[in-house]
């Protein structure tokens, strides 16, 4: 581990983050990687688990309701989980419950990186109390991905006023912080999936999608497409996030297995060690989300189909918005217009695999934590402006 551009950054980075560390497939995951190969010490505090996890193991959520317990999980990384009664998103009382035993949780276990990372809107109250630079890292439109969410136009208003620097995955959530331009850094690709030998030709009429399965999968446009198009397969590696509420939806995607036998496949989640291999294997990579709920999202896995020359084909959401669009990919707004994508894609050029190829090359995470970390650092681009108030945080 050395340290080459940013000694500032000796004490460390420490992430309040919106995942759990296993599995580490996420942007926060690929960034703390990157700072670790720049000599910058990484503490990670997982998302939180709430009062639920005392009828399963109530003796693990008291120890880490108060604390932290940091343990190794990786080079230069070490991680703790976190407690909590119930989540900040719930109104106002949750908030200001959570974000007090946030703060105190932080307080108690010696936390002094000189930058921080808050990835969850409502625990940002919390931020008032830490030293050092403190960066709001925003990765969703939660009002879309969580309607239930209460009081967030309050809580972004807060963060827009009191960060030192906020970051979006994507333009359209530069909106979402009045009186603040924050910077966009998107999500990108990473030089092991570049590099990695070809195992394989590719499988005819055989569609991927690599990524989370939550409520914003369309289930319903999948099952027409897959009916559509009835001499293709579709398999899907990753994880389920569906929250407890949501089980008819994750149900659904469930059934979808047994409605089309030996053509649609769950496979679980997926090692990146074995992304090469499944990629490799594709006809096309989907993007299949409820466009409603997709709006303003830097998809990881875009980045990943090029990496391997993949095609995309991507339902409205994610790109449409975005001035950097892979080559070669279909936006689709219909079944109908996603099945003809496929078939066209499995009969393109092979020029189009390495423009995607080539695309990716210069989107990695190498790249795009080296714009992050400007951001983070306040080294703005000329011509990039922001309200910094660390000063009001401080005295919050």
């Amino acid at each position: 581990m050395t340290s080459i551009d940013h000694p500032e950054l000796a004490a460390g980075v420490g992430f309040v983050a919106k995942d759990p560390w296993h599995p580490a497939i996420r942007r926060e995951h690929m960034i703390a990687g990157q700072l670790v190969d720049r000599g910058a010490p990484v503490r990670f505090v997982q998302a939180p688990s709430d009062w639920r996890r005392l009828r399963t193991d109530p003796g693990n959520w008291r120890r880490h309701l108060l604390r932290g317990r940091f343990l190794p999980a990786a080079p230069g990384v070490t991680v703790s989980e976190r407690s909590t009664l119930v989540p900040g998103l719930r109104g106002p009382v949750a908030e200001r419950v959570d974000a007090a035993l946030l703060g105190g949780f932080l307080r108690r276990s010696d936390w002094a990186p000189a930058l921080t990372v808050l990835m969850f809107p409502w625990e940002w109250r919390a931020a008032r109390s830490l030293g050092g630079r403190v960066v709001f890292d925003c990765t969703d439109d939660w009002a879309r991905l969580l309607p239930q969410a209460r009081g967030l136009p309050d809580q972004l208003r807060r963060i827009a006023d009191e960060a030192d620097e906020v970051v979006v995955v994507n333009q359209v959530l530069a909106d979402l912080f009045p009186g603040r331009t924050p910077v966009v850094v998107p999500n990108g690709t990473d030089e092991v999936l570049l590099s990695a030998p070809r195992t394989g030709p590719r499988r005819e009429r055989h569609a991927v999608y690599v990524g989370s399965v939550a409520e914003r999968f369309d289930v319903e446009l999948v099952r027409q497409v897959l009916t559509t198009l009835p001499d293709w397969t579709l398999t899907v590696h990753g994880q389920l996030v569906f929250p407890q509420r949501a089980q008819a939806a994750a149900d659904r995607f469930l059934a979808l297995e047994r409605e089309f036998p030996g053509r649609f496949t769950y496979a679980g989640l997926l090692g990146r060690d074995r992304l090469p291999a499944v990629l490799d294997a594709a006809t096309v990579g989907l993007i299949p989300d409820v466009a409603s709920r997709a709006l303003g999202q830097s998809s990881m896995k875009t980045y990943d189909y090029c990496a391997r020359g993949v095609p995309v084909v991507s339902t409205a959401g994610h790109l449409e918005h975005s001035s950097d669009v892979p080559p070669h990919t279909a936006v689709v707004r219909s079944a109908a217009e996603m099945a003809e994508a496929m078939v066209a894609a499995a009969a393109e050029p092979a020029g189009y695999a390495e423009a995607r190829t080539a695309w990716a090359a210069d989107r990695t995470w190498d790249r795009r934590t080296d714009a992050w970390l400007d951001a983070a650092l306040g080294n703005r681009p000329v011509g990039v402006t922001g309200v910094h108030a660390s000063r009001t945080r401080n005295a919050g």
